[in-house]
């Protein structure tokens, strides 16, 4: 699911080329807005942002799962989710009068961003700072997998307020 902006949602072609482009990866916990705390901020101090928010859905692949569902209607019942997801997470970049875009794609989480953010040639990717490792012992830690993996666009980790914060290795 690829969301055009409205109208006013676009930036203008002088604004574009001056805006801060930020790849705020969102899912349904409260942390992963914490990004969008970050733009607004940014916003706030007279920084043109335009913001690409990405939900990514692991396949699903559990035969439990698959044996009363089809790949399709797993696919269509994500996709809804992530359409519901992505509009809530837009209401306040949009009620900021950031530009905001939205996409959802299905694939392995922490690739997916990088790779969102290089098609998209993002500024930042703006994640929530990672948990502690002990916290994540038994769980996949996407913040660390993505800090782990990054390429040449800057991973900026933030606390709940947006403020940016130098991610600890424990």
């Amino acid at each position: 699911m690829n969301t055009s902006p409205t109208a006013s949602e676009h930036l203008s072609q002088k604004s574009a080329a001056n805006a801060l482009k930020l790849l705020v990866p969102v899912d349904a916990t409260e942390r992963s807005r914490w990004g969008i705390n970050y733009a607004r901020q940014r916003w706030q101090s007279g920084r043109e942002v335009a913001v690409w928010l990405l939900l990514v859905a692991e396949p699903v692949t559990s035969w439990q799962v698959l044996r009363f569902y089809s790949q399709e209607r797993i696919r269509l019942l994500q996709a809804e989710r992530a359409r519901y997801l992505l509009e809530d997470a837009a209401q306040t970049l949009r009620q900021t009068g950031i530009p905001v875009q939205m996409s959802y794609q299905e694939g392995e989480i922490a690739f997916a961003i990088l790779d969102v953010a290089e098609q998209l040639e993002c500024d930042e990717i703006v994640l929530p700072v990672p948990y502690p490792r002990w916290k994540s012992l038994f769980s996949t830690d996407i913040v660390r997998e993505v800090l782990s993996r990054r390429r040449s666009i800057p991973v900026i980790t933030v606390s709940s307020t947006g403020m940016p914060e130098q991610s600890l290795p424990n």
